[in-house]
């Protein structure tokens, strides 16, 4: 019997969708969440994140220094954008991010919020105003740094000890998390021989795998100072719906410090980083695996046509200068007879320092057509699937590693696949790149996979998604509120 690669494709995301957004009783699901796979996957070495782990300007040399600072920038502005809910993070948007040409950037676009916002100012108590200072100091703390370009020093702020260890135990969560839903998606859709493993391997530990959860989950609370800081931002929300205007005007000050000069002429960015910094050479990665017997298997999950990720095509594809053409040869109805596939994955936490949801959310504020905002569209209209220039962001990057896939007839079309493609192309299915690159501005890096004829190995690391926050209908002025007295 054969299978067509678009089944396969489809059984795969909708697995991959209930393992990093779905849930049960001892993993609620996550709310407002989707992903948007890669287009081609972007390719990285565990070196490319040596700033992530040490933070930048923290060489030992000035050669260093300006390596890292050459890591965050590629990184930074790599993230910074807005999903989109209706297709693909494609080759095209990849290379308009990294060239700072086209495409709409998440902190330009959250830059103009913060400009052109009309919020609630009722006045404040002195209490009040000295009870939010020291609670902001709680989450965020600002320090001195020189500049290796300007060689100026400036003020940057950057998340507090707390609120860094808040972050990391919601990661240690996030991972266990991930781990337990991969495991039961696993036994659920087992099917034959290779299933036996994961049905045994279910039975025998699947509340080892729920404990893991829940000591994470009491680590992130005793810790991570959960509670303290929910409370804080709860209390910031409840007060600043009486009055934003001293907390835009810190917001303001927070993204006009974070703007940081890269090395080369004109190029700036807005710090982003990952938690935890050290995710490429950790042990924390997951083992997951597929075979076609699967999509035999009632293995289907209900998921909204936006919510899995729409525009992803499974047929065999490539790239060349920002162009991807799908094969019509090895289209989503080529049949194999055979596929299994594995790899390890990582779900990694994005820190944007500068960045705070938590404003977009807010029911204090508002815009105005013609008075600095000039789309023609709010920020989110709340729809299902959302329309808007800030539907949502990136809050997680899904990083995976020494992909494997067994098939011999797919090895055998992607080998005549590529033999008909320019040479300076990357080649893939899915979001999986099998042959590719990323370029920036020192060096241009590579990478292929070995085909045998029968085993397709991929080594190395590459993002192929990521998991976004979709927000609510922004701006959502609170009812009650005279839009006349914003200021």
């Amino acid at each position: 019997m054969g299978y067509q690669l678009g089944d396969l494709g489809r059984t795969f995301r909708d697995q991959m969708y209930n393992v990093l957004t779905g849930g049960d009783g001892s993993v609620p699901p996550a709310k407002s969440s989707f992903i948007t796979w890669c287009m081609p996957g972007l390719p990285y070495q565990e070196a490319d994140f040596a700033f992530a782990a040490q933070g930048i300007g923290t060489g030992a040399t000035a050669a260093e220094d300006k390596l890292l600072l050459q890591q965050a920038y590629n990184f930074s502005s790599l993230i910074d954008f807005i999903p989109d809910v209706t297709s693909a993070y494609s080759s095209g948007r990849q290379d308009g991010v990294w060239r700072n040409a086209s495409g709409a950037r998440l902190s330009e676009i959250y830059g103009q919020i913060l400009k052109f916002s009309k919020v609630v100012d009722d006045r404040l108590t002195d209490d009040q105003k000295a009870k939010l200072d020291r609670f902001r100091g709680l989450l965020r703390v600002t320090r001195t740094v020189k500049d290796i370009v300007t060689e100026q020093e400036k003020q940057v702020t950057e998340d507090s000890p707390m609120l860094k260890a808040y972050k990391a135990c919601m990661q240690a969560y996030v991972t266990a998390a991930l781990s337990y839903n991969n495991k039961r998606i696993a036994a659920q859709a087992a099917v034959g021989e290779s299933g036996k493993q994961a049905v045994a391997d279910w039975a025998a530990n699947a509340q080892l795998y729920s404990m893991q959860v829940a000591a994470a989950m009491d680590d992130w609370t005793s810790s991570g100072y959960r509670n303290e800081v929910e409370e804080i931002n709860a209390y910031i929300d409840q007060t600043t719906e009486k009055s934003m205007l001293l907390w835009k005007r810190n917001l303001e000050r927070f993204y006009e410090e974070a703007n940081t000069n890269a090395l080369g002429p004109g190029q700036s960015f807005y710090y982003t980083s990952v938690v935890p910094g050290d995710f490429a050479t950790s042990n924390g990665w997951t083992g997951y695996s597929m075979y076609h017997q699967m999509v035999d298997s009632h293995s289907h999950y209900e998921t909204t046509s936006w919510s899995a990720g729409g525009g992803l095509n499974f047929g065999l594809w490539s790239t060349n200068a920002g162009v991807t053409t799908n094969s019509q040869d090895y289209s989503e109805n080529f049949q194999v007879d055979d596929f299994s596939m594995s790899f390890e994955m990582a779900q990694v936490q994005v820190v944007r320092p500068w960045f705070y949801p938590e404003f977009l959310e807010n029911r204090g504020w508002d815009l105005r057509k013609g008075q600095g905002w000039n789309y023609d569209q709010m920020p989110s209209d709340g729809g299902n699937p959302p329309q808007g220039r800030f539907i949502g962001y990136p809050l997680q990057a899904l990083f995976i590693r020494n992909l494997t896939i067994h098939s011999a007839s797919l090895a055998r079309a992607l080998q005549t696949h590529q033999s008909s493609v320019s040479v300076n192309a990357s080649v893939g299915w899915g979001p999986f790149s099998v042959k590719g690159s990323y370029s920036h501005s020192e060096s241009d890096q590579h990478f292929h996979s070995e085909n045998d004829g029968a085993t397709i190995t991929v080594p190395g690391m590459q993002i192929i998604g990521f998991v976004n926050h979709l927000l609510d209908k922004t701006p959502n002025l609170l009812d009650g509120l005279d839009p006349d007295q914003l200021v």
